[in-house]
């Protein structure tokens, strides 16, 4: 099953999934990966200023390269220069025909306001580890974003909303972190537990992300 937001780890990038990156030093793995691996482009604001040329040229030399994450951060400062940074993502994305993954953090309203002043322009948008709220997601939908879901869903207040989420576009990550020895397991008890929240089957389930990835990258489902 396609796992929509995962991040490298010592192994092999070698799983179903979109392995995001956070700085430029982890990029050079994501040119390791293997078949069924998705490697994604991205930059923290912890990380920013960057030379954007250096993520442009990256992209354009690897069409199977994707841009995740990038965003807005609350925590750090310059917000204004994380916004700029962004909408420059999201105009490559749109121009190189690449998905892009969004980190936000308690930054909601200026990234649906920027969205919205993008909103002719957009490529395919994933808003990775989505906890917003409902009436924030349904706004976002409108803006071709996915919101995609994570284990911290469970511990936030949309957790009482799945059965909505669910009559809108949605995929399920697991922005795992850890060893690689414990990624089934952690990604297994993800789908289980959105399954009986949500009334999917597991089954279901699957083939409903694997048919996320092929939006993400026009190219026909890995499996």
């Amino acid at each position: 099953m396609f796992d929509a937001h995962r991040h490298l780890s010592l192994a092999f990038p070698k799983e179903n999934a979109l392995y995001a990156t956070s700085k430029k030093s982890e990029w050079p793995r994501l040119l390791e990966s293997g078949d069924k691996a998705m490697g994604g482009i991205g930059i923290l604001p912890p990380e920013l200023p960057i030379d954007v040329s250096d993520i442009y040229d990256l992209l354009r030399a690897h069409p199977e390269l994707q841009i995740a994450e990038v965003g807005l951060d609350r925590r750090y400062p310059d917000t204004d220069g994380q916004a700029l940074f962004l909408r420059t993502m999201l105009h490559i994305g749109f121009e190189l025909g690449r998905s892009v993954s969004l980190h936000c953090v308690r930054e909601d309203g200026l990234l649906l306001s920027l969205l919205g002043s993008e909103a002719k322009y957009l490529p395919p948008l994933l808003w990775h580890g989505c906890t917003a709220s409902l009436e924030t997601v349904t706004q976002a939908v409108r803006y071709t974003v996915i919101p995609s879901y994570g284990p911290s869903l469970y511990t936030s207040r949309l957790a009482q909303e799945i059965k909505h989420l669910i009559r809108m576009p949605f995929v399920l990550e697991t922005d795992f972190t850890g060893q690689e020895q414990d990624y089934t397991t952690t990604f297994s008890r993800h789908i289980a537990a959105f399954s009986r929240h949500s009334g999917y089957s597991e089954e279901q389930l699957e083939t409903h992300n694997n048919e996320i990835r092929a939006i993400l990258t026009h190219n026909q489902t890995s499996r």
